[in-house]
């Protein structure tokens, strides 16, 4: 999905309501994260680090929260197949440090 849209660009609200629902709301926080509700969903990159894409909700009275959809994720999976969940993630979701160096050796 980063990749449709641009550094500030907004969902469409089909996207939109996809990851308020499907995404944000298995967030550990989504209560705190969408607080008075959300205006829109947004690509930016993160405030603390800079080579990070992140999700922000715009929230209603013009607040931005960002969110991270691999806290989403990791929460989903570890509800849902608890027992599975630990070796799925260590399988994908690896961090993109040690991607970029197993990518390296591969050459």
């Amino acid at each position: 999905m980063y990749g449709r849209y641009g550094y500030g660009g907004f969902l469409s609200p089909v996207d939109q309501k996809v990851v308020v629902e499907k995404l944000l709301s298995h967030h550990p926080r989504s209560e705190e994260k969408i607080g008075c509700g959300v205006d829109a969903i947004m690509v930016a990159k993160h405030p603390n680090y800079r080579n990070s894409s992140c999700l922000f909700v715009l929230r209603t009275n013009g607040d931005l929260e960002d969110f991270s959809y691999r806290k989403c994720l990791r929460a989903y999976l570890e509800g849902k197949y608890p027992s599975h969940a630990d070796r799925f993630l260590q399988k994908h979701f690896v961090p993109r440090w040690r991607r970029l160096a197993d990518l390296e050796n591969e050459k």
